[in-house]
């Protein structure tokens, strides 16, 4: 079913119902609370519609330029995602990489200047970014000892400890996609979907 929606993204004309569709499909588990933050690349235009479609809610945007007129948006829930920044073995798995867990704004305003610097050949890619992502901290540092190989499952990232607990996650995480590209093809916006997503959080 998932496949058959994604080609309805180029069908659809109403501006809205396809930034909706878009944002069901790729950034599920944060609209319903299930993790703090999800990433999506998206055009400028398409960054103002997702903001304006957004407005009200407790989901907050940054915008981290990819190149030409594309970039990444990333979505996060403040509150819960300062808390997983803040916990000790993360702060000083980021410290290494320049980042200060004072303030998140300072600490966005870092990632976009790394993402800025890869975009410009200057460094390689930030995968440090997976924190960011609330990838399971073992999962960022496999990645990065291993340059993303020798991986023991993969799915919405690269996983290099724990399956039974990830494969639990990533279940959880298709299921809520599921249910919400369901509700905004029958027509219900995104706010009403994350006001009834409530138990979602506990499947």
């Amino acid at each position: 079913m998932l496949v058959q929606e994604i080609i309805k993204l180029g069908d659809i004309t109403d501006e809205e119902k396809r930034l909706s569709l878009l944002l069901a499909i790729h950034c599920a588990p944060v609209l319903s609370g299930i993790k703090a933050a999800n990433m999506v690349t998206v055009t400028q235009n398409e960054y103002i519609g997702i903001k304006y479609i957004l407005k009200g809610t407790d989901i907050s945007c940054h915008f981290l330029k990819a190149g030409n007129n594309r970039g990444l948006l990333y979505l996060y829930r403040e509150k819960e995602l300062i808390s997983y920044l803040h916990l000790k073995e993360i702060a000083i798995f980021l410290e290494k990489y320049g980042y200060l867990p004072n303030n998140l704004d300072v600490m966005l305003g870092h990632l976009t200047k790394r993402m800025d610097s890869y975009c410009n050949g200057e460094i390689v890619f930030p995968h440090e970014i997976g924190v960011f992502l609330e990838y399971p901290l073992a999962d960022v540092t496999g990645f990065l000892e291993n340059k993303g190989k020798d991986f023991i499952y993969s799915g919405y990232w690269k996983v290099y400890h724990d399956v039974p607990e990830t494969v639990r996650r990533f279940t959880q995480y298709d299921t809520v996609r599921y249910r919400m590209v369901r509700a905004v093809t029958s027509g219900r916006n995104i706010q009403e979907i994350m006001e009834g997503s409530a138990s979602w959080r506990n499947l």
